[in-house]
């Protein structure tokens, strides 16, 4: 560590939390800065400064002012006396506090300073005269505050995380979140818990819902075989080879587009058989494309749209029809 004189300590110290801290008086920081210079003087093994030589101005009390950087008299450590609890308060943060107020920097507050290393804000309380955490609960706090529809939603995540075994009543649910997950505390909200639990689920642990979700399935569609099928009902209704192309490439495109979209099976329900009065696992299965029922549809729409076509080709199965019975056919 580079040996520095008080004075270039307090500058050093100075330049750094008005960096870290820019809306606070300079009052307060030059507070800071004095109390870190002396720690650093006494980490490189010089004499501590004087009290005696310290700035004119009183940092605690009535008159309070800003502090002067000027170097102190340099006077030899004194002897270490019994600890005695200093003006102010026994805590260095609760002398912290004192030593602003008569700086006459108070009046900017409430002062709230974040901690790296806390989940949450941290204000001066003057009631109790200590440090607390605004807006955050424990465990303990936030499961006097639970409704019945939080828990349910506190269930649901539960799942998602593997504990369904373990979330099946409000007791089970406390015992899992108090003990397994007891680092995630203080929280805001339970909404702010159930975030906080949704971010331990795994990649792929679902849809961040709890729900069972539908499964598709997509097979390859072979456009040659559509038009096959196609051809094979325009020559049953109406006799003919095939339809004008256009008006073939529409149907079969519109079939296509059906069967490329598979066959969905939704999640499994549990539902009462009506004549047994038993549970049942039901699942359903949603089909786009259903070949033979397309297959029905067009036939009606070629007699619809091709009804002279369709009259004499059913005069054509007629005559034909005859002529097998006259033959001895069947």
């Amino acid at each position: 560590m580079k040996k520095r004189t008080y004075k270039q300590w307090v500058e050093f110290h100075l330049k750094k939390l008005k960096a870290q801290f820019p809306d606070r008086p300079e009052a307060v920081l030059k507070i800071m800065a004095d109390d870190m210079a002396r720690e650093s003087i006494k980490s490189q093994g010089g004499p501590m400064p004087s009290d005696t030589a310290a700035p004119s101005v009183p940092r605690v009390g009535q008159g309070a002012g800003s502090i002067s950087l000027q170097p102190p008299q340099i006077a030899p450590t004194p002897t270490p006396t019994t600890t005695v609890v200093p003006p102010g308060g026994a805590t260095y943060n609760e002398r912290m506090v004192s030593r602003i107020k008569a700086a006459g920097a108070g009046a900017t507050g409430p002062w709230t300073i974040s901690y790296p290393t806390s989940p949450g804000a941290v204000t001066w309380n003057e009631d109790t005269e200590a440090w607390d955490r605004v807006g955050y609960l424990e465990w303990a706090d936030l499961t006097a505050q639970l409704q019945t529809e939080d828990y349910l939603r506190l269930r649901e995540v539960l799942k998602i995380l593997g504990y369904s075994g373990e979330s099946r009543n409000k007791e089970e649910i406390d015992r899992v979140i108090n003990t397994m997950f007891g680092n995630l505390f203080p929280v805001k909200s339970v909404d702010d818990l159930i975030e906080k639990l949704k971010k331990r689920a795994l990649p792929g642990a679902g849809d961040g819902t709890g729900e069972e979700l539908p499964l598709r399935q997509i097979s390859p569609v072979d456009r040659g075989s559509l038009i096959s099928f196609a051809r094979s009902i325009v020559e049953d209704e109406l006799q003919l080879e095939r339809l004008d192309p256009e008006l073939e490439n529409q149907i079969v495109d519109r079939w296509m587009k059906k069967a490329q979209r598979g066959v969905v099976t939704m999640p499994t329900k549990q539902v009462r058989n009506p004549r047994t009065g038993k549970l049942e696992n039901v699942v359903e299965t949603k089909r786009a494309f259903n070949q033979q029922e397309e297959g029905l549809k067009l036939a009606d729409r070629l007699r619809t749209m091709f009804p002279e076509q369709y009259q004499l080709a059913s005069g054509l199965d007629f005559g034909n029809l005859v002529k097998q019975i006259w033959a001895g056919g069947d």
